[in-house]
């Protein structure tokens, strides 16, 4: 017999909150935990939210990366998987919740408009692990989901319940500055490649903080992801980006990191952004 699918995030999260593992959860055969990496402020230098990264490992132990068993996985099943992830995410973080940081939880478009309730019971899991709908941003994945026009009822929805919304991954997949406009998010974040490509090539690099511009215009905070060593996050403070985010700063860790050595990093890159 096929598993039963649940026809709820509700559903989802009552068998999250029930279960034990120390911070695992097992689904379908998978063990799934949290990672958090931090994402800092270029203005205060230090951190503002923690993103919350899926780790999981097969039956035989090996380690499988997220987007491959997402990408292996039907309609169906990838709506409750993200489900699953968005519970255990907000069980892990209630365990090391400073209570003045973001949260940042990566939400596929199909889940977010699959959702019957439309976040009533996303919302209420949150405010029962303590963290206000007003700390988490919902980043969007850049990935073939629903119609934009469901889509964006999806996001007006979960946005009246106060969560914020991101857009994840931004130069890759579908994203691009229309659906910025339809979408109205609070921050879009930067894919690595677009960062790549600017310290590669001189013409990209002076179209970066063209495009950090267009994307402020538009009433977007801006971040930069995958900035791994002390280039990047020069060049990424030099075009106007708000927030950084990589392994430059500290790897994911199962809780938030200590931000004392992260501190002196990004204040060592706007010291050398303002020589």
């Amino acid at each position: 017999m096929a598993p039963r699918q649940p026809t709820s995030f509700g559903d989802v999260a009552r068998e999250v909150v029930r279960a034990e593992g120390g911070g695992r959860f097992s689904w379908q055969g998978f063990a799934l935990a949290t990672a958090f990496q931090a994402l800092y402020s270029v203005e205060r230098g230090a951190a503002i939210g923690d993103e919350a990264l899926l780790r999981l490992q097969a039956a035989n132990g090996a380690a499988l990366g997220p987007r491959e068993l997402f990408s292996s996985v039907d309609r169906e099943t990838l709506v409750e998987l993200d489900w699953v992830c968005r519970a255990l995410h907000l069980r892990n973080y209630a365990v090391c919740d400073s209570g003045d940081r973001r949260l940042f939880l990566n939400v596929h478009p199909l889940a977010l408009t699959a959702d019957p309730d439309g976040g009533r019971d996303f919302t209420e899991l949150a405010r029962f692990y303590g963290v206000s709908p007003e700390r988490i941003v919902l980043e969007l994945l850049e990935t073939e989901g629903p119609g934009d026009d469901q889509l964006a009822a999806a996001v007006a929805t979960h946005r009246r319940y106060g969560f914020s919304i991101a857009m994840d991954h931004f130069g890759q997949g579908r994203s691009n500055f229309d659906r910025v406009a339809m979408l109205r998010p609070k921050m879009v974040k930067l894919d690595h490649a677009v960062l790549g490509r600017a310290l590669g090539d001189t013409g990209a690099r002076r179209r970066l903080p063209a495009i950090v511009d267009l994307l402020r215009a538009a009433g977007a905070e801006v971040a930069v992801e995958g900035v791994h060593n002390a280039r990047d996050a020069l060049a990424c403070v030099e075009a106007g980006a708000a927030y950084l985010q990589g392994f430059h700063f500290g790897v994911p860790g199962r809780s938030p990191t200590d931000e004392a050595l992260s501190r002196d990093l990004m204040d060592s890159a706007r010291r050398l952004a303002a020589a």
